[in-house]
């Protein structure tokens, strides 16, 4: 088969389109040809080198975390998939090729309803979004949550979460465009941190008590403002930084004891071994309500290197897909 494969840490060495072996399921597993592949922001800064979780990674290596295809052969031990199903998750040993290894512990049929795009832009975004709003903040109905990034994969599902939880959504993004889109999947409001600064309207918006709940993948950029924007008994849940290894995020310390505040900080691969449950509570939602997975663009398979560059400019909204 074809696969995408990274040879030398560093962006300025292009991935390669190789001819290797098909995978083979193993254990409990399933395997898939992909129809739809889930580029991320993550999958470049790893591949930059700039992200901790590098040091997992072996050059030549095959990137990417999630895909959505069709059961081609059932590993031993592997139950509750079919043949042929239609089927989205989280790769084994990366998602940049024609076919792929899912744990069934980390796959779900995908129904009818999305298009195989769709169902690759869904388990590492919700999943995300999920332990951010339910098990990290704890929101609930009624709360006002402020999403920065609405307009970008986590921000989008977590935009949409929140409304069907019940939360009023304030969501941030850089341009006119994206704060429509923002909008578009649900946020009440949506504020240009280009034009306006995001805790001054979010304390404008809530008669000046503040937010409940803040999911901010850029901290070291927001954080600061984050404790102007958060009411007292607050939640911050930190998913990341902007700028990859750069790890100082200053905030006022005293402001945010008077505010008892509390910081909450989460990472994808800390996720893993909790992804069987976390599978199960994203499924139902899945099926019963028709989540909007925005597609900025499908690029081949061999255009993944253009796919990165456009990632790494930010210069685009929405989910970038490559197809084999």
């Amino acid at each position: 088969m074809k696969a995408i494969r990274v040879h030398k840490f560093g962006l300025e060495h292009p991935m390669r389109l190789d001819e290797v072996e098909d995978p083979q399921p193993q254990e409990g597993e399933i395997l898939v040809r992909s129809h739809a592949i889930g580029a991320h922001p993550v999958d470049v800064v790893i591949r930059a080198a700039l992200h901790p979780f590098h040091k997992n990674f072996t050059p030549p290596y095959i990137p990417g975390p999630e895909a959505a295809g069709e059961v081609i052969a059932i590993g031993p031990g592997a139950s509750g998939f079919r043949m042929g199903q239609r089927v989205c998750g989280r790769c084994v040993g990366g998602s940049y090729a024609e076919k792929v290894r899912m744990s069934t512990s980390w796959a779900m049929g995908l129904p009818d309803s999305y298009t195989y795009a769709e169902g690759a832009g869904i388990v590492v975004q919700f999943i995300t979004a999920w332990n951010a709003l339910v098990i990290q903040a704890e929101a609930g109905p009624g709360e006002t949550v402020l999403v920065h990034g609405g307009a970008g994969g986590v921000g989008m599902a977590t935009v949409q979460l929140a409304k069907i939880m019940g939360c009023r959504v304030l969501a941030t993004a850089g341009s006119k465009d994206k704060c429509a889109l923002c909008q578009r999947l649900g946020a009440d409001q949506a504020i240009n941190y280009r034009e306006e600064d995001f805790a001054e309207r979010s304390l404008e918006l809530t008669g000046g008590r503040g937010v409940d709940v803040i999911v901010d993948p850029a901290a070291d950029v927001n954080l600061a403002k984050d404790v102007d924007a958060i009411r007292t008994g607050g939640r911050i849940v930190v998913l990341g930084t902007a700028k990859a290894l750069d790890e100082k995020a200053s905030f006022a310390v005293q402001r945010t004891l008077l505010k008892d505040a509390r910081i909450l900080c989460m990472s994808m691969p800390n996720l893993i071994p909790r992804l069987p449950d976390l599978m199960r509570r994203l499924y139902p939602l899945v099926a019963k309500n028709h989540f909007q997975v925005p597609i900025c663009r499908e690029m081949a398979l061999a255009e993944a290197n253009a796919a990165h560059e456009l990632l790494w400019s930010g210069g685009h909204h929405g989910k970038l897909i490559l197809k084999p």
